[in-house]
């Protein structure tokens, strides 16, 4: 894995870790925002990332953490969709870099 990617890794588990101090959902939400934007900030810096999706991956991660933490779909929902945005980022179709036949 590329050293950015363990970046970016170390900063959700920063995250996590800080959302265990505050019991508010609405200060849960600000700290999955603000990890989003250090993602970004941090994968903007190397030019050999794929910054779309990248991103697209990072912000269904994000949408799906602030739908869990408003209560708005369970944990155990959240993990199905969680492991099939990765499902759809590993094995789904990339447009951009099909092969040539």
């Amino acid at each position: 894995m590329n050293q950015m990617w363990f970046q970016v890794l170390a900063i959700m588990i920063v995250g996590s870790i800080i959302k265990y101090m505050f019991h508010n959902s609405l200060a849960w939400v600000v700290i999955d925002l603000a990890v989003l934007g250090i993602a970004y900030l941090l994968l903007r810096r190397d030019p050999f990332i794929d910054m779309r999706r990248s991103m697209i991956f990072l912000g269904g991660l994000t949408v799906v953490n602030v739908l869990v933490d408003l209560g708005i779909m369970s944990g155990m929902l959240g993990n199905l969709a969680l492991l099939a945005l990765l499902g759809y980022m590993m094995f789904g179709r990339d447009y951009n870099n099909r092969r040539r036949r």
